[in-house]
């Protein structure tokens, strides 16, 4: 059976519990070797086999779904090796190495709910795994504890994009965003825009004037994209962006653009400092000439900054 792949797959996990459904929690606790999969990783099994999440890329997830089925059927938890060292020697992943797979059936709902409230909130919790006990608890404190018994995952709330601007750029981001699992908001002057947007949005926004503009706070999970072509627009707004906690800020225009901008921003009192985290041009150089090219190095750039910090500015 194949599962439906999912990043954050909590909210999925609770809707179905709190239908009725008896459904498991599998998630990757460790890793030995190079996995396909990052540490954390999570899916969710009900008792009737539909899954959503990915742990091996395909490799293990079939003998997963059966597991998860089997601990739902026992009421008990397990953790259990796959690959390099597994007693399940007919399960192997291609890049040799192990998995830790803790499936958990016995997290209280209201855990489950605690974690799923949070993120919605836009705030951190952690999901503790006892991995000696083979318990799982949850707890809106941060938490990075790793020892051979212990491990906390922290569980942060869904990136966001929010892009600013008019013409077809626009709906691309957020069709686009919405693929890659970002949660989109979209603020524009134009109908047409946010009409062809609000398929893949998760909300949009009516512009009236760049002063009016006001878009909550800008938090560490979320980047911010300005794609007007009118330069009265981008100064008021990347003044807000700009005293943000946002992890990307870019914004559209040439080199010539980009030093205006530049310009303008100084002369509104900006530190030259602060100027600098906007990313313009914006975009990855991939040589992209279409919309949906230069949507997709948008895109590639606001991935590249929050997986490799080290890519900043």
């Amino acid at each position: 059976m194949i599962a439906r792949y999912l990043n954050d797959v909590l909210p999925t996990l609770l809707a179905w519990r709190a239908a009725g459904h008896a459904a498991a929690l599998a998630t990757l606790v460790s890793v030995d070797g190079s996995a396909p999969r990052p540490r954390g990783s999570q899916m969710a099994i009900r008792a009737d086999g539909e899954a959503v999440g990915n742990l091996t890329g395909g490799c293990a997830e079939a003998a997963i779904i059966a597991e998860a089925q089997a601990r739902l059927a026992a009421g008990t938890n397990r953790l259990l090796r796959y690959g390099k060292g597994s007693p399940y020697i007919d399960i192997q992943l291609p890049c040799g190495s192990g998995i830790d797979v803790f499936f958990d059936v016995t997290l209280p709902l209201a855990d489950l709910a605690l974690i799923v409230d949070a993120n919605a909130a836009r705030r951190p919790a952690t999901l503790i795994f006892h991995l000696d006990t083979l318990l799982a608890r949850a707890q809106l404190a941060p938490d990075s504890s790793d020892t051979a018994h212990r491990w906390a995952r922290l569980c942060e709330p869904p990136l966001r994009i929010v892009a600013c601007g008019k013409g077809p750029l626009v709906p691309l981001i957020a069709q686009l965003g919405s693929v890659a699992e970002f949660e989109v908001a979209v603020f524009s002057s134009e109908a047409q825009t946010l009409e062809l947007a609000r398929p893949y949005a998760a909300s949009t926004f009516a512009l009236t004037t760049p002063a009016a503009f006001q878009c909550g706070e800008l938090d560490h999970w979320t980047a911010f994209v300005s794609l007007f072509h009118e330069h009265d627009w981008d100064p008021p707004i990347l003044v807000q962006a700009l005293a943000s906690k946002c992890f990307y800020i870019g914004a559209l225009g040439s080199q010539r653009t980009a030093a205006a901008r530049r310009e303008s921003l100084l002369a509104l009192g900006l530190e030259a400092a602060a100027i600098a985290r906007i990313r313009g041009p914006v975009g990855l150089n991939i040589g992209a000439r279409s919309p949906p090219e230069i949507a997709l190095a948008i895109l590639g750039e606001i991935i590249q900054t929050r997986r490799l910090p080290r890519a900043a500015p």
